[in-house]
This record gives structure tokens, C-alpha cells and sequence, in this order.
């Protein structure tokens, strides 16, 4: 049979229920409804912060210290890069080996199902009960708030949201994969690193840049673990600064010139997120249209 034989065939659906045609466009046009309508809340919001914080951006914003005249939070800032690094630090490598563990070695055993159900708890637990684990486990020992222990608190958030994203991707990698590299005489690490996790690697990154906007954008922990410093301390064994304590400081306050750095606050921040989170994806991008 040829291409014109089986043109001519006649078609078996053609004429059947015609009003399913109008039901296919009917759910694309809401579902591009829904597109638009998620689109225009994150402009609006985008929009809001830019016209509140963009008045007050100037370079004393970010030059200055918060009791410097004029005010600024450059302390602020430098602190949350490096809180979110050392949370970064301690909390990606646990959540991709755990991840790992859960996709590719534990099997479909109850302890696979226990490891499971306690990341999903964790992730959905809230933030300011992790902190409280931080204070007890590093606070409460040296009698002092500090860096160290608003980052393990933020390690705390990041941990289930790696370890969920890791397996789910890894998982979806296909079988095949596995046994190709078994039948070549690769190991079982040689075939993690060397096919699986390569093929998995934009998922797990995508996972990886969820948490770090997680927590970038957190304070209840950070308020009895990093507690918050307005001078230029970058030394985590200190009480920490953090533009999201500052955040709610000036936001809490009667001041206008506060609440009107607090606005210029979230834009930075929301800011830095977004090109950090661009630059990840433009680099992942690339390595994988290199890689093709």
C-alpha cells in the first residue's frame, strides 16, 4: 500500500461527533486564558514593586550602610549572597544524594517510602519550625545567633526541595539508558555519572534554582538564628545581616524614608534572583546545545 491508497482510505473518524472539535478549542482557549491571566498577576506585581522601589535606587542604596546618611544596604545585600551560599553549600549536595539515593538505590522497599514521606513533610513544613530546629541545634549551644545558623536553617528548606526534584527527574530517565551503559561494562557510578545524571541535568538544576529562590526570599527563620547586624559583618560566627530582616524591619516601621527602603529592598532582591536564576538557565542551555 502507497501513499495514495492510503490517502484514499476513507476516514474511519471523519464526521463522528463533530462537536469535539469545538471542545478542543474551547479548553485551548482557557487554558491559554489561565497562560495569560498567571502572566498579568506576576507583570502586576513586577510592575508594583519597580514603580514603589525604583524611586529610591540610588548608589548610596548601594554603598552605604543602614545608618549611614544617607541610608543603604550594602551589608544587606553581601549578607544574603552569602547566607544563600552557605545554605547552598550544605543543603545541594545532601538533597541530590539524597535524591539519588531514593531514585536509583533504595529501591521500592519502606525505607524508600519513610525517606519520601519525611521530605515531602519537610517541604511542607513551616519555615519558622526549621528555624527553630536551627536556634536548638547551634544557638542554643554557643549562647549566640549568627550566620552559621541562619544558613543551616536555610540548608533545612533547600534539602526537600533538591531531594524531590533529583528523583523525580532522575526517574524519569529512561530505563534503556541504564541497561546500554550496564551492557557496555559500566558501573553502576560510572553509569550515575556519566548517562543518567548528565540526561537529567536540566530538570535537577531547575530544582536546584527553585530552592535557592526559596530561600533567598525567607525571614521567620532568620529571625532568632541570623537575628540581623547593621554594620558591615560578613563574618558568619557574628548575628548576621539580610535584606529580608530588613525588609521587615522598615516595612514594620511609622518611618516613610524605612518603609520606602523596604520597597527598594524587595525590587533588588527580586532582581537578584531573576538574573541569577537567567544565568543558570542561559548556561545549562548552551552546554546543551554544545553538547548536541
Amino acid at each position: 500500500m502507497n501513499a495514495d491508497d492510503i490517502k484514499a482510505q476513507p476516514n474511519p473518524f471523519a464526521g463522528r461527533n463533530p462537536g469535539r472539535r469545538w471542545i478542543s478549542r474551547g479548553v485551548m482557549v482557557l487554558c491559554t486564558l489561565c497562560t495569560a491571566l498567571a502572566l498579568a498577576v506576576l507583570f502586576v506585581v513586577l510592575a508594583y514593586m519597580g514603580i514603589r522601589g525604583i524611586e529610591y535606587m540610588t548608589p548610596a542604596f548601594f554603598t552605604n550602610l543602614p545608618l549611614q546618611s544617607p541610608e543603604g544596604m550594602r551589608n544587606c545585600i553581601i549578607g544574603t549572597v552569602i547566607l544563600v551560599g552557605l545554605a547552598s553549600v550544605l543543603g545541594v549536595p545532601v538533597g541530590m544524594l539524597c535524591g539519588i539515593y531514593m531514585a536509583e538505590y533504595a529501591g521500592k522497599g519502606w525505607f524508600t517510602y519513610l525517606a519520601q514521606l519525611v521530605m515531602d513533610l519537610l517541604a511542607g513544613t513551616p519555615t519558622i519550625l526549621l528555624g527553630v530546629i536551627a536556634w536548638q541545634l547551634v544557638v542554643v549551644p554557643l549562647h549566640q545567633q549568627s550566620g552559621w545558623s541562619g544558613a543551616l536553617a536555610l540548608a533545612f528548606i533547600m534539602v526537600p526541595i533538591v531531594a524531590r526534584a533529583s528523583e523525580e527527574m532522575l526517574r524519569l530517565v529512561p530505563h534503556p539508558h541504564r541497561e546500554a551503559s550496564a551492557g557496555l561494562g559500566a558501573s553502576k557510578a560510572q553509569t550515575l555519572f556519566m548517562v543518567i545524571l548528565p540526561a537529567a541535568k536540566a530538570g535537577i538544576t531547575t530544582g536546584i534554582m527553585l530552592g535557592i529562590a526559596r530561600v533567598a526570599g525567607e525571614t521567620a527563620p532568620l529571625l532568632f538564628t541570623a537575628l540581623g547586624n547593621d554594620q558591615a559583618v560578613y563574618n558568619p560566627s557574628q548575628p548576621y545581616p539580610s535584606l529580608t530582616l530588613k525588609i521587615w524591619q522598615y516595612s514594620q516601621s511609622a518611618e516613610p524614608a524605612w518603609r520606602h527602603q523596604a520597597w527598594t529592598a524587595v525590587l533588588v532582591l527580586v532582581t537578584m534572583v531573576l538574573l541569577f536564576t537567567a544565568a543558570v538557565r542561559f548556561t545549562v542551555r548552551g552546554r546543551k546545545v554544545n553538547a548536541i
